[in-house]
């Protein structure tokens, strides 16, 4: 939650100062989800504000313009994609739409990395806990503890 909230610094200090697998990958976690909100941070920006002048209807909420008919537009299917840049595609997605996309794609990365590596490290511990010697060469039996109840 440290690593998510303060975002880059919280990651710092957190990765920095972990002593748990669990910080460590709560970190790395809060990192990717940092990431993912930066890349929805640009996607949702618009580059430029709302245009008024060109079309004569009333501008929304959301700052794109409503035709004053909607039902009155001439379509030509024939156009449609003719190969001048004006048919979208490929070309009409920006450069900071494409450092958005990687963003999200690099922190949904992380996030699940850190997720998987928290897991495994939990499996790891519960098969170290259920071996009789605890990882080590020799059993470790406490006083008082028989051999034949060590878990």
């Amino acid at each position: 939650m440290i690593s998510m909230s303060f975002q880059l610094v919280g990651f710092l200090l957190t990765y920095l100062l972990h002593s748990t697998h669990a910080a460590k990958n709560g970190s790395r976690a809060g990192l990717g989800i940092t990431l993912i909100q930066f890349g929805f941070y640009m996607k949702g920006s618009p580059s430029s504000g709302p245009s008024t002048s060109t079309n004569s209807g009333h501008v929304n909420g959301e700052g794109f313009s409503s035709p004053e008919d909607p039902n009155s537009h001439n379509f030509n299917p024939d156009t449609v994609d003719q190969g001048d840049g004006s048919g979208g595609g490929m070309t009409d997605i920006s450069g900071s739409d494409w450092a958005s996309y990687v963003l999200m794609i690099v922190g949904w990365f992380i996030l699940i990395r850190a997720v998987s590596d928290y897991l495994k490290a939990r499996r790891h511990e519960q098969l170290v806990l259920q071996s009789p010697d605890r990882g080590l060469g020799v059993p470790i039996i406490a006083v008082g503890e028989r051999s034949e109840t060590v878990v």
